[in-house]
This record gives structure tokens, C-alpha cells and sequence, in this order.
């Protein structure tokens, strides 16, 4: 299907109050209208710059999986429904550009199924119309998978990477990593990678990836999904953490370049042998928790890591977040910083719900994040954000959209040396939970 992009001009005011400098004042925000009706859930690859062409997926209101490519000359949209399931934003169903140039997308019920992966691959290179049969591998272990998945391709090998959150018959959660050796036609291997919170109730270790020349790029928060903090229950996430996998050495190494352990150590129990970023405790003071997490390696291959902490409340009261950037120094210590007040979350539902900070890939000294305008009406603006030293301050540079009830910020990820010519997307409209949702997809684009 094709159909001509809708684009909607709109004047926007900066009244929002933040913890920054502005240097923006009454810009022309221009939105481009992706999706009338389209989702994200857990935070994943949805959109891709290649050949000059931006490639997204997104789930509509009723649960059916598309794949859709813009063109930034012609307007012209081309999208293909590829799977029908149920409405359940848990479903990930991210993408990936394989090395031959089709497009590869990985799909999932939104629930932990059974041992298997499963993925369709466009017909063609660059094209989204037609994709072929759908084609399903397993692993022979009582593990079960979904959720999350976060495809790379190592372009110096052409290897395909998929991590896969994942959970064990007695409930411990884990991550996978399936490594096809032949760029997205087989999984040869699978992994189990780490189970971190083994001592928390209701444990879970959420990963993140990224993929330069260097190797695999690995965020992940240790997680505890019902744990004690005064008189009620949260999410308590003892901590963020980073590895890098050398695909050649086939070892995992800390950001100093000192090896951690082999792959034929796996699967590892102990948070130690990951470089700790943000924890629990000495930086959150058992107090505030450490949520969804954002991952980008510069060309030089020196990580940069985001993620958003929010002070203890009740499950089911929202509240605001406060977003974090993370850097490594030439000795390969973390440190991290404050960029400021992130959007509440979905709805005045639990605050959970949020995933309103993207690292600008391109410049990971430059963040997008949804920054909130008004508690009450649940509004929420999408500006850029930069710092000039290393993290110490933060300044807002740009406004992206126009004031609305917007979470989940993308910024696509270029996978040649296309020019990005979207900044950003993000959801608009009512996200109330996980199987109810209206919203659309909008996005900017770049400044020339």
C-alpha cells in the first residue's frame, strides 16, 4: 500500500519549564504523520536509515505487525502487514537490514510462547512490499522466549546477533544471544548470556545492544519486579551495567579492554563481571531505581549509555522520571550525569511505563528525550537536548514536536551512509496500557 505522507506545520511554544538552559523560542515544528494508527512496546529496533529510505515497524490497535519505508523525497509511504496477532504492546517485532540488503524482521506474541524465534525477510533489497514465508528456530532447552529482541548485523564478519529475553522453567529470567553465521538465514548458535537477579523476587536482567566494527555492544539493568521499599512494593532494579562481546576474540570485555570472560563461560550469575554504570544503592540510595536503558558506541568504539531513575512510589502511581547519561573515561570508568525531568509515562498509568530517552547515535553527546509540559493533562514535548562537557550540563537545542501526549522516543539508526533525514519518532495520542492503545506515529525531520 502507498499513500502520500501528511505533513502538519504547526507553531509551537516553548512553555514548558525545565532544569535547563533554552536556546530555542517559538520554533516552527514541522511533524510528518508515519502512522495513523501504530505502537511500540518494549523499547527495540523500529526504525532504520538505509539507502536514503527510513524503515519502521510498529503493531496497530488490533495487533497486526507492519513494516513500512519513507521516502524523504518523494513523501511516498509503502507499508506491508506481515502478521496478524493480538493487540499486546510486550510484542517487539524490531528490525533489522541484513547484509544482501532485504529487510528482516523478528515477531513475537507479546508473551513468553515456547523455545522459538521467528523472523520474516523482505522479498526483495530496500523494499517492503512483498516479505516471504514465515521461518521459525528453536533451541533445544527449557527456556522460553519474547518480549524483547534486539537484532545487530557486525558488518566487518556479516554475522546477525539477536539478544532475546528470555525466562527458565523455574521462573529465573535470563538473556539469549543467537548468532547466525550466514547474515540472518540460520542460528547456528544460541547463548544464554546472564541471569543477574537470581536474589531478587520476581528477577529479570532487561538487555539492550549495539553494533559497531569493534564488536557487540551490551546494556543491561538487574532487575527485581516486586521488591520491598518501605511499605509498599516496586520495580527495584539493583543496577545498570555494560559488556562488550569481541566477536573475534569471542569474549567479553569491560570498557578499560580488559577481558571479563569467554563465551565458554556463559551463562554468567555474577553482576561483577559487568562494568557497573548506575546501582541501587551507592547511587540511587536504595531509594530510587534505575529503568529502561539506551545504548550507542561512538567510532572509535567508546560506549555511551542512557537510562532513566525514578524515586520509590507505590506500584500503579505515576510519577515523573529523571534521565541519565553515562560516559566512559580513558581508563574505562563510568560516570554518569543529570540531563533532567523526563514525561511522566502513559496516561497517568504506573510510571513503568515510559521509555522517553533516545542517545543520538550520530552524536552521543546529543539526547532526544519527551520532556513534560503539563502533569494533569498528561502533555509532553519532544526537544533535543546536548552537552558541551561531557555530560556536566545540559541544554535544550532543539524543539521536535508540538506539545501532546507522546512517549517512546526512536531515533533511527543509520546502517550506511545515508543522511538521517528523520531526527526523530514517537507515539501520539492514548496509550492507556498494554493490550489498549490509540495512538499514531509521528516524526521530525532533520535540519538540512
Amino acid at each position: 500500500m502507498i499513500g502520500m505522507l501528511a505533513l502538519v506545520v504547526l507553531l509551537s511554544c516553548n512553555d514548558q519549564q525545565t532544569e535547563s538552559n533554552s536556546e530555542t523560542s517559538e520554533p516552527e515544528v514541522t511533524e510528518l504523520v508515519l502512522a495513523d494508527d501504530g505502537a511500540w512496546g518494549y523499547t527495540g529496533h523500529h526504525a532504520l536509515m538505509y539507502r536514503n529510505k527510513l524503515f519502521y515497524s510498529y503493531l496497530d490497535s488490533e495487533g497486526n505487525t507492519w513494516v513500512a519505508s519513507y521516502d524523504p523525497v518523494t513523501g511516498d509511504i509503502v507499508r506491508s502487514n506481515i502478521w496478524e496477532g493480538e493487540a499486546n504492546l510486550h510484542s517487539s517485532n524490531a528490525l533489522v537490514i541484513r547484509p544482501d540488503g532485504r529487510i528482516q524482521v523478528f515477531l513475537d506474541a507479546g508473551s513468553y510462547v515456547d523455545n522459538k524465534i521467528r523472523w520474516k525477510v523482505s522479498n526483495e533489497s530496500g523494499e517492503v512490499a512483498e516479505f516471504g514465508d514465515l521461518q521459525i528456530s528453536e533451541i533445544d532447552a527449557p527456556i522460553v522466549q519474547g518480549r524483547q529482541f534486539y537484532p545487530v548485523v557486525h558488518n566487518p564478519t556479516g554475522m546477525m546477533f539477536l539478544a532475546v529475553n528470555a525466562i527458565h522453567e523455574n521462573s529465573d529470567r535470563t538473556a539469549m544471544m543467537w548468532i547466525s553465521e550466514d547474515g540472518g538465514d540460520s542460528f547456528n548458535q544460541v547463548h544464554e548470556l546472564w541471569s543477574l537477579g537470581k536474589d531478587l523476587r520476581s528477577n529479570r536482567s532487561y538487555t539492550r545492544v549495539y553494533a559497531e566494527d569493534s564488536g557487540i555492544h551490551f546494556a543491561t539493568v538487574r532487575v527485581g519486579w516486586n521488591e520491598s521499599v518501605g511499605e509498599h512494593e516496586i520495580g527495584r532494579v539493583e543496577g545498570v551495567y555494560y559488556i562488550k562481546y569481541d566477536v573475534s576474540e569471542q569474549a567479553f570485555i569491560r570498557a578499560s579492554g580488559e577481558h571479563s570472560f569467554e563465551l565458554t563461560d556463559l551463562p554468567i550469575f555474577d553482576a561483577d563481571k559487568l562494568d557497573n554504570v548506575w546501582h541501587w544503592v551507592e547511587d540511587g540510595g536504595g531509594t530510587s531505581r534505575a529503568l529502561w536503558s539506551d545504548i550507542v558506541a561512538d567510532e572509535n568504539g567508546r560506549p555511551y549509555v542512557a537510562f532513566a531513575v525514578q524515586n520509590a512510589v507505590p506500584q500503579g502511581v505515576s510519577t515523573f522520571h529523571d534521565g541519565y547519561w553515562a560516559h566512559v573515561d580513558d581508563r574505562g570508568e563510568w560516570s554518569h550525569h543529570h540531563i533532567g525531568k523526563l514525561a511522566r509515562g502513559w496516561d497517568n498509568r504506573p510510571e513503568r511505563k515510559n521509555y522517553g530517552l533516545a542517545i543520538d547515535p550520530i552524536d552521543p553527546m546529543s539526547v532526544i528525550v519527551s520532556r513534560s509540559t503539563d502533569f494533569d493533562q498528561d502533555l509532553s514535548r519532544v526537544v533535543r537536548m546536548r552537552s558541551g562537557n561531557r555530560g556536566e550540563d545540559w541544554t535544550e537545542t532543539e524543539i521536535l514536536s508540538d506539545e501532546g501526549r507522546i512517549t517512546t522516543v526512536v531515533i533511527p539508526r543509520l546502517i550506511d551512509d545515508s543522511e538521517r533525514s528523520v531526527a526523530a519518532l514517537w507515539l501520539e495520542g492514548r496509550l492507556e496500557g498494554w493490550f489498549d492503545y490509540n495512538t499514531g506515529i509521528k516524526a521530525t525531520p532533520s535540519n538540512p
